[in-house]
């Protein structure tokens, strides 16, 4: 439509062309965010099934060869926590000293590089695998011929460790090892009732 000043009156206003740009630029915020949550909690499911496969290889691999193997974490000193990752590890000799390391899954690289934590805040002393009856009360996971693990004193390993992710901090996975070995993972957020 032409008026009789010869401007036609079709189109937007600089005003509702800006307005939708501004919703757009919104909704683009909102979708970048959810979908960076997405990715977070996909790292989570990532280090918490390859933990568990890692835990039960250990056992496979201590049926198979009918000496101790142990999941570690990762790194030296006696206070290690599994945020640097962790490591598979054979008993040779029948030495506690004299290890050959078997495999490896560091947290500290690649793709996972800073980005997964333990969650300390939401941990007692004892969980993450904590052997209150090692020295130093190392932490571990040790399977003797490929029976349930076993703490150092002989008693039986039921725990938990609570992975967390470093930019969204009240995004938690944990990982469970039940009493009668069997491992599963939950998220607190979406399956409150598994996680206790």
């Amino acid at each position: 439509m032409i008026t009789m000043t010869g401007i036609s009156t079709k189109g937007f206003t600089l005003i509702e062309a800006l307005i939708c740009l501004a919703m757009m630029a919104a909704m683009s915020a909102i979708a970048a965010h959810l979908f960076s949550q997405q990715i977070a909690l996909l790292q989570l499911d990532e280090v918490s099934q390859a933990f568990i496969q890692d835990a039960q290889l250990a056992r496979q691999l201590s049926r198979q060869s009918n000496q101790t193997v142990t999941l570690k974490p990762l790194g030296d000193g006696e206070f290690r926590d599994w945020s640097d990752g962790w490591e598979i590890t054979q008993n040779i000799f029948s030495s506690e000293e004299a290890f050959k390391t078997l495999k490896q899954y560091p947290l500290h690289g690649g793709h996972l590089k800073g980005r997964i934590q333990i969650a300390q805040d939401s941990l007692k002393d004892s969980q993450q695998f904590t052997d209150m009856s090692a020295p130093y009360k190392a932490r571990h996971i040790s399977f003797q011929s490929g029976n349930i693990a076993q703490l150092r004193n002989g008693g039986f390993v039921a725990n938990r460790i609570i992975w967390q992710h470093r930019q969204y901090p009240q995004l938690q996975m944990h990982v469970i090892l039940g009493p009668g070995g069997r491992w599963r993972s939950c998220n607190p957020n979406r399956d409150n009732q598994k996680c206790l």
